[in-house]
């Protein structure tokens, strides 16, 4: 007798570990020149945008 092969499920995606770092904390932060004197309250704020994932922060100085 011939037994029926049952395939596997689809495997999921492996993520890149560029995702893992990001969502670990671990961001590659760069600063954005598009806006290099932008003030607030009188502070000077600095823009950085992480290469990896996009997400942005600020930075009074």
């Amino acid at each position: 007798m011939v037994a029926d092969v049952l395939p596997f499920g689809a495997r999921k995606a492996v993520r890149p570990a560029k995702l893992t770092l990001c969502r670990n904390g671990h961001h590659k932060w760069k600063i954005m020149t598009a806006d290099p004197f932008a003030v607030h309250r009188g502070e000077l704020i600095t823009r950085y945008r992480c290469e990896r994932c996009g997400r942005e922060k600020n930075k009074a100085q």
